[in-house]
């Protein structure tokens, strides 16, 4: 397990030094734009790495969009950088939305009014959270996943051109 957590870590450390040497610019063009695997492929890695991004297993994305994008066969750089939707930044924003999507489905209505976010309301509410979060992740990864598929087809068509 040692050994599994020093080369995850060690994986990021390498994409990070790949990325900044090549740019933003180049680095789309090459690995998004250019990289084999059809337009369908392409998509389908988007809509993994969200879906992984945006469910409540915090701290185990990488290890598990990269096992599932191997199982797969889709581009794993893709689905990896799909998974940082979940940007430390947009967090309360992925929990606040899950909190919203989840409550119908678990017979809740809450009013977020002059509530204290503590341990006692995060136990309390967990269920409509979790239920949130997978709902929000599936709708996310679809509409996220045909968004690029279309965008990648016009490209398509315009270097055709």
């Amino acid at each position: 397990m040692k050994n599994f957590i020093k080369n995850t870590v060690q994986s990021q450390k390498v994409f990070y030094r790949y990325f900044r040497k090549k740019g933003f610019k180049r680095f789309l063009k090459e690995n998004i734009l250019e990289s084999e695997g059809s337009n369908e492929v392409k998509a389908k890695s988007v809509a993994l790495g969200v879906f992984i991004g945006l469910t409540p297993l915090w701290g185990f994305h990488m290890v598990i969009v990269l096992f599932l994008a191997s199982f797969f066969k889709l581009n794993k750089v893709l689905s990896y950088m799909s998974t940082h939707v979940s940007f430390p930044l947009f967090i309360p924003f992925i929990i606040f939305l899950s909190m919203i999507v989840g409550a119908p489905f678990v017979g809740e209505t809450n009013s977020f009014e002059y509530q204290n976010i503590d341990f006692e309301f995060a136990k309390s509410h967990l269920l409509q959270y979790v239920v949130g979060s997978f709902i929000l992740a599936i709708v996310s990864s679809f509409i996220l996943g045909f968004s690029t598929y279309f965008i990648l087809q016009t490209f398509k068509r315009k270097r055709e051109e």
